[in-house]
């Protein structure tokens, strides 16, 4: 049976998010909020969790990569090999927030984590609770939302239970999340960025920071 640890989004501290750190640092695969749906989140460094996550979510194509959530810009280092001028742009002016961007990922990073292209996914989650955690754990969380392929992405810590209660260690019950549009997606690997996919984030607010950005 999964874990229910219930936080204030708000009040959460440190002190708080220690059981599902130990679980997350153990290797173990737990699920919690974002600022858009609850998600399914293990660390970056764990196969077996990245493996229990992948048959979770079953149906995804092989480029189809978990992206990841961090706490801020500098983390994105850790996993980036290297950060253009436009992207640097899209950092800093929709980070913390709903804009996931694609780099060019360093070498011994998970098949899981990396596209047909050899590019991670970054975003830096505007969830404080969720900075917090990944601060606690000190690397990158998956992000991706905690349902079935196909499935539409639970809002509460309920509906995640509903399906895969004792399938996942602990779940972060923080109430409902506000459900709004997913992240939008914005490939920074290659010579000019180019929009993969519009969501959260208007391509007019982009194209107004990032001129040179490419769209179909």
């Amino acid at each position: 049976m999964t874990v229910r640890l219930v936080i204030d989004p708000l009040r959460g501290g440190f002190r708080d998010l220690a059981p599902a750190a130990d679980i997350l640092l153990d290797g173990g695969l737990i699920a919690g909020p974002t600022q858009s749906f609850y998600a399914f989140m293990a660390l970056a460094d764990k196969p077996l969790a990245l493996e229990r996550l992948a048959k979770l979510k079953a149906g995804r194509t092989v480029e189809q990569a978990f992206l990841l959530l961090i706490d801020s810009i500098p983390r994105a280092t850790c996993y980036a090999r290297e950060m253009s001028d436009p992207a640097k742009l899209l950092m800093d002016n929709f980070w913390p927030g709903l804009l996931t961007l694609l780099f060019t990922g360093h070498n011994g990073l998970s098949p899981y984590l990396l596209g047909k292209a050899q590019t991670v996914g970054l975003r830096v989650e505007g969830l404080e609770l969720i900075r917090k955690l990944i601060r606690l754990v000190d690397r990158g969380l998956t992000g991706t939302s905690a349902n079935r392929h196909k499935v539409a992405p639970p809002t509460t810590a309920d509906e995640v239970l509903a399906n895969f209660d004792g399938a996942i260690d602990l779940i972060i019950d923080a109430g409902p999340t506000p459900g709004r549009a997913s992240s939008t997606i914005v490939d920074v690997s290659g010579a000019e960025p180019w929009v993969f996919r519009e969501g959260a984030v208007s391509l007019a607010e982009l194209v107004a920071v990032c001129p040179r950005l490419k769209y179909s």
